[in-house]
C-alpha cells in the first residue's frame, strides 16, 4: 500500500514506514511521522540523525538536559 509520506530531504516516495517514523531508501535518513504531521516546511524538518548530531555537540550534562526536553516534546 502506498504511503502518504515522502522524504522531506530528497522528495523520494521510496520509504519504509514504521509505527512512529520512516526511513528513506534514497538518502537513508529517518524522519518522525509526528514531525511530518505538523505544519512545518520541508526544509525545516530535521532527520532523526540530524537531531542526534545536534545533541552530540553538547557536553554530557547539556545533552541530558536536551534529551529530556526532546523526550518531553516527543522528538525521540
Amino acid at each position: 500500500m502506498p504511503s502518504e509520506y515522502y522524504c522531506p530531504r530528497c522528495q523520494s516516495e521510496e520509504i519504509i514506514e514504521y509505527e512512529d517514523h520512516f526511513e528513506c531508501m534514497q538518502c537513508g535518513l529517518n524522519f518522525s511521522i509526528e514531525t511530518l504531521d505538523d505544519d512545518i516546511e520541508d526544509e525545516n524538518i530535521l532527520a532523526e540523525e540530524e537531531l542526534q548530531g545536534f545533541t552530540d555537540a553538547f557536553d554530557e550534562e547539556e545533552r541530558k538536559k536536551l534529551q529530556k526536553m526532546f523526550e518531553e516534546d516527543n522528538f525521540f
